[in-house]
């Protein structure tokens, strides 16, 4: 998982906190002692992805600082629920009059990520790295926005200035480690793990993100025991559990997987841990087959939201109901819940660009149905009407969907070169993608292509709900080829 600061401590103890000046480093404006020792606590445990653990101090530094605009931002990026994100970000964004240039661009940012505009978001954090060039986490933020988009090239570089920074940063070795990873270069990406570990060996997250990188090389003992290693430091490091649930999934032990999943339910401290487990038993239950309690579990995720009136996470669990309808051949049944969903978003706390952003994908969906009912005349209207929309915003992920609406179309038409032409431009990070490559290069009658591409989606080997879609049915078209 995510990132990581310097020093080594003992295990659950933060650094002493030096309130020295540096003004090479972006501010940290509040007037309020026990405010700052709070927020630096928080953001310690921030880094080492001890997400609830961290938005305790983050709560602690805004009760003792209410107008610290920072404190407001650490709480948002440790929300444990959509509701309580966008009530921080607002208070972030309101407070951020009185801090520091450097603050506000660290807020001005996630501002444009909520909003969709990656272009705006890159310029903020362009400002932020000009205006604090020695500020290691500046570099590291945007690093971490380059990952984002999958430019891993130059996060990788922006990962490595800020290494060059300050070589006792851990959080650039880990993100460091996925960047070298996404990119292939295995052993680099495990020197870049090794050395994270060095700098902080009782921090779980280490041995988390060196499990993962083994779990993509298809050593599942391995990883799960470096796993097992995260969770005897911190056994609320529920990260872990979700990675030995995958393993276990992958090892084709789906029984397994959900007693695991069931572990961060059991011991859950707030609903976004409890809904972390019924995702991923969903998972686990697609990976067999069996939609019908994939769909009991995505049920639960929505009680859970429904409970504290979370609309936005009960919109995106109808998204998510949806697909699995539709994945069963439910398209009407999908239907309903796409359009159930864009309701629930118009009435949620959520930004208004986020709800114009759900409404637009509302027709990737409804195309992806009209392709499932064979009616290629609506799906390739939504389709058009969403790429002319798509391209007001040029949210990465969004161009990347246009792509793959065309390549279905193109498919469906029986147009293959066309298909592969814009699956290549979709999300090489979507196992899905993969899948559709491999029924087009065997529709042209290349099935060495096709092969490669089904063992693409086979060997995937990620944290990535959608490969529960398509893993099984990659080995089926396989055994044809």
């Amino acid at each position: 998982m995510g990132l990581a600061v310097c020093g080594v401590v003992a295990c659950g103890a933060a650094p002493q906190v030096d309130h020295s000046v540096d003004r090479t480093k972006i501010p940290i404006t509040t007037s309020c002692e026990e405010a700052r020792d709070a927020f630096l606590k928080g953001r310690w445990l921030f880094e080492n992805l001890r997400m609830t653990d961290a938005h305790e101090y983050f709560l602690k530094a805004v009760e003792a600082d209410p107008d610290f605009a920072l404190a407001n931002l650490g709480v948002a990026n440790t929300a444990p629920t959509n509701q309580d994100f966008f009530g921080a970000f607002r208070r972030a964004v309101d407070t951020c009059a009185n801090a520091s240039e450097g603050e506000r661009l660290l807020i001005a940012a996630l501002e444009a990520g909520v909003a969709g505009e990656p272009e705006v978001q890159l310029a903020k954090l362009e400002a932020l790295v000009a205006l604090f060039p020695e500020d290691e986490r500046a570099h590291n933020a945007i690093g971490n926005f380059f990952f984002g988009q999958q430019i891993y090239e130059r996060a990788i570089s922006s990962y490595r200035t800020a290494i060059d920074v300050n070589p006792k940063f851990a959080s650039p070795y880990n993100m460091l480690g996925y960047g070298l990873r996404q990119v292939g270069d295995y052993a680099a990406a495990e020197e870049a793990f090794q050395r994270y570990t060095e700098l902080i060996p009782d921090q779980p997250n280490p041995y988390d993100s060196y499990a993962e990188l083994l779990m993509k090389m298809g050593r599942y003992d391995e990883s799960i025991a470096s796993y097992e290693e995260a969770l005897a430091i911190d056994p609320n490091f529920v990260a872990s559990y979700v990675g030995i649930g995958t393993n276990q999934m992958f090892m084709d032990q789906p029984e397994d997987a959900r007693s695991t999943f069931s572990k961060i339910e059991e011991n859950a401290r707030n609903n976004g841990e409890r809904r972390l487990a019924c995702f991923w038993k969903a998972a686990s239950y697609l990976h067999e087959g069996d939609s019908g309690n994939a769909f009991a579990e995505t049920q639960k995720l929505y009680e859970i939201a429904a409970e504290t009136d979370d609309r936005s996470a009960m919109a995106g669990d109808l998204n998510l109901i949806g697909d699995i309808l539709l994945r069963a051949g439910r398209a009407e049944e999908a239907a309903e819940k796409y359009h159930a969903q864009i309701e629930m978003m118009q009435s949620s706390d959520a930004t208004d660009e986020i709800k114009e952003a759900a409404a637009r994908n509302q027709r990737y969906d409804l195309a992806r149905v009209a392709l499932w009912n064979a009616d290629l005349d609506t799906a390739s209207a939504l389709a058009d009407t969403y790429r002319q929309e798509v391209a007001v915003h040029n949210v990465r992920f969004e161009v990347q969907r246009t792509h793959e609406l065309d390549g279905m179309i193109a498919l469906a038409e029986g147009d293959m070169d066309s298909a592969i032409g814009h699956f290549e431009q979709a999300n090489q990070q979507d196992p899905q993608i993969w899948l559709l490559k491999a029924r087009t290069y065997a529709a042209m009658g290349d099935d060495e292509s096709a092969r490669r591409a089904c063992e693409q989606v086979i060997d995937f080997n990620q944290l990535n709900f959608n490969l529960a879609f398509v893993r099984n049915t990659a080995r089926e078209l396989l055994e044809t080829l």
